[in-house]
């Protein structure tokens, strides 16, 4: 099984020698085992405010201590979102997670899942409307969707992860505008068909995001009201509009919380007290 998969090795920039060189000379010299990785992602050292983790001068966050702040998946949005393919450092800030997580997180893709599923659960009971004939921004629209999980996986392949999230982003950012230009709240020429495809911009994004946020991507889904588990969908399912007129939605709920910028105030004064 391994030997026919594609192998990647995850490692840090201070272990670059003993992967690129040790470990692959062994292996040639014991002629059989497994196969050669195909890829060695290296990254750089993850820093906190700009300054080295450090357990004894108290300079660390602990992920339980994290956790009983926010959920994983800010944490892991923020770091794949800070994290170039490259062996430059990161840096963990606590002053751009509070941006990130609310202006891009909360701010564009909360706030997209939210109102385009809240606006069918008022104005259609949560029963996806049948499609009108599609205009310009309709048919723009739909393409995006068709095209997701191509332009997707080939960033994942390359494991630009960082890019792939953007990606993600980015569509989430088009449909709140597609939904803000179509203004389906007046009720006019368009309305079904900018709802159907809105909610089936949802589904591609739990699709797409449980790589990234698998809690955030199981939320959405079952806000869908679709059935199972989003992690068992082919991958190629997420550019098709498998969302029928007629399916009823789940309950509609904001999928995060604000991160309330005197809460992180109090966790930077917390780091480097060792009393």
């Amino acid at each position: 099984f391994w030997n026919s998969a594609d192998i990647y090795h995850f490692i840090g920039k201070d272990i670059v020698y003993h992967h690129y060189l040790f470990l692959p000379a062994m292996r040639l010299g014991i002629d059989e085992e497994y196969k050669l990785p195909d890829f060695i992602p290296t990254r750089g050292h993850l820093t906190l405010q700009s300054k080295k983790i450090s357990k004894s001068r108290n300079w660390y966050i602990g992920l339980k201590e994290f956790l009983q702040y926010y959920p994983a998946d800010y944490l892991r949005y923020y770091l794949v979102a800070i994290n170039p393919y490259s062996q430059d450092d990161l840096n963990f800030d606590w002053d751009d997670f509070t941006t990130r997580i609310n202006s891009e997180l909360i701010g564009n893709l909360g706030n997209f899942v939210n109102r385009a599923l809240g606006f069918t659960k008022k104005a259609f009971e949560g029963t996806v409307p049948e499609p009108e004939e599609y205009d310009e921004q309709d048919k723009e629209a739909e393409n995006k969707i068709k095209n997701l999980a191509n332009e997707l996986g080939a960033l994942l392949e390359q494991n630009h992860l960082d890019r792939a999230l953007k990606k993600i982003m980015e569509f989430s950012s088009f449909f709140n505008q597609y939904f803000q230009h179509k203004e389906p709240w007046k009720k006019g020429p368009g309305t079904s068909t900018c709802v159907y495809l809105s909610v089936n911009a949802a589904r591609s994004l739990s699709i797409a995001l449980f790589s990234f946020l698998p809690n955030s991507s199981e939320k959405i889904w079952v806000q869908l009201g679709l059935q199972g588990n989003v992690s068992k969908n082919n991958w190629e399912s997420l550019s098709e509009l498998q969302i029928k007129p007629g399916h009823k939605l789940g309950d509609a709920s904001p999928l995060f919380a604000k991160v309330e910028p005197e809460d992180i105030e109090k966790y930077k004064k917390q780091l480097g007290h060792t009393g």
